[in-house]
């Protein structure tokens, strides 16, 4: 869907249209004083496009990643801490609660970065560039906790082609949180599963699984760890400079339009995941296709759903200040809407709080506290809805598909 600016509207996509097709020009040799006159905009929205495209990668993407990283690393090291205490015949109790932590912190981290699947991060369908690692790093609500007691107790992830063979759904954040916070020794799958029918589960003891669970862990967050390294060696070595480049020979991008429409889709992440299904599933306003939809809320054993959305909220505000570079904010203030920005701002300073006032996570919340759950949804709702009428409008970008049929 694509939402054209009528007659009367602002001139800002006019600006940038006539980038686009002025750097089209250039290519193809219509470089005469006539032609560059007629198509370049004013100076002040073309610096603010270059910014943008330029300062995506290094104030916004590497920063973000480089957090996430980090906290993935410290989770990995925990994780190793855990396998070495029950090797060592502890109980290792006292480590896996360190494993725990060290998953809330990085899961934390990642949840900012899952505002930025732009290029490598993105689904290979939808996103220029798009590698699918999201998916390999965290792949809700696509989980499946029995196939990972079964992982577990069959050790299936010593093969060396285990991620090629497996499914997403038993590796990755969601596969982890199964692993280091199940009840001890208990298993979801029901008695007809093999691991149950063959005993295999029994014979491993509640002393081999433990070990099995802590061997696994490692292994994932290792991964992990190589997946956020992938995202940020494709941004370094390609993508950073092509999508700077946006509209220029070679790049992927064959105008400034679709560079920045590529940053403008992956801020719908906050529309299309945290309001729609995080907050908008629990709460019966957005179908789910079960008959409860509270079971798919995010993080069930782990408990942090709440937090979740503080994050997503942080990489969102990131992805449209720019972090201290140039942000789709400048671009709006650059064709005359500087009060748009204030609206956004203040839409998402009072998401903020109405996300740090749920004091439970999202389930028990719904029985707890659900007015606050549900300021939740209105005020993340409003940063939406400028989102898609207002920046839309003015700009004239096109809305991803999955979120142009939504009008809440």
């Amino acid at each position: 869907m694509v939402r054209m600016a009528g007659k009367n509207s602002p001139s800002s996509w006019q600006a940038l249209s006539a980038l686009a097709l002025g750097a089209l020009a250039v290519e193809v040799g219509c470089d005469t004083k006539e032609s560059n006159e007629a198509s370049a905009p004013p100076e002040e929205v073309q610096e603010a496009i270059a910014d943008l495209l330029v300062d995506v990668w290094g104030k916004v993407v590497e920063p973000i990643l480089t957090d996430a990283l980090s906290a993935a690393n410290a989770m990995h090291t925990a994780n190793q801490a855990w396998g070495t205490a029950l090797a060592n015949g502890e109980d290792g109790i006292a480590e896996q609660e360190a494993a725990q932590q060290a998953w809330h912190d990085a899961m934390y981290a990642w949840q900012v970065a899952e505002m930025v699947q732009i290029g490598p991060a993105g689904s290979s369908l939808k996103v220029t560039g798009g590698l699918d690692l999201r998916d390999e790093i965290y792949s809700w609500p696509t989980t499946n906790p029995c196939r990972v007691d079964q992982v577990t107790a069959k050790f299936d992830y010593e093969s060396e082609t285990f991620f090629d063979d497996a499914l997403v759904n038993v590796y990755g954040f969601d596969a982890l949180e199964t692993l280091l916070f199940s009840p001890a020794n208990e298993n979801v799958c029901p008695s007809q599963v093999s691991i149950n029918r063959d005993g295999l589960w029994a014979d491993l003891g509640a002393d081999g699984v433990a070990a099995s669970r802590a061997a696994y862990a490692q292994v994932i967050s290792a991964q992990i760890i190589a997946n956020i390294t992938d995202i940020d060696e494709v941004w370094t070595t390609s993508f950073a400079s092509d999508i700077a480049t946006s509209g220029g020979v070679g790049s992927s991008f064959e105008s400034y339009i679709l560079g920045v429409n590529a940053i403008f889709d992956a801020l719908f992440y906050l529309e299309t995941q945290t309001k729609d299904r995080k907050l908008g599933w629990p709460l019966g306003l957005t179908p789910c296709g079960e008959e409860d939809c509270t079971d798919e809320i995010e993080t069930p054993l782990a408990g942090g759903s709440q937090d979740w959305i503080t994050a997503n909220l942080e990489g969102f505000r990131t992805l449209f200040t720019g972090g201290d570079g140039g942000g789709m904010d400048d671009l709006l203030i650059s064709v005359g809407s500087q009060a748009m920005v204030t609206n956004v701002i203040a839409a998402l300073d009072a998401a903020d709080a109405a996300t740090l006032n749920l004091s439970m996570p999202l389930d028990q919340g719904l029985s707890e506290e659900l007015e606050a759950v549900e300021s939740a949804h209105t005020e993340v709702r409003e940063v939406t809805t400028i989102l898609k009428n207002d920046m839309a409008t003015v700009l004239t970008l096109q809305i991803p598909s999955e979120a142009a049929g939504d009008n809440d």
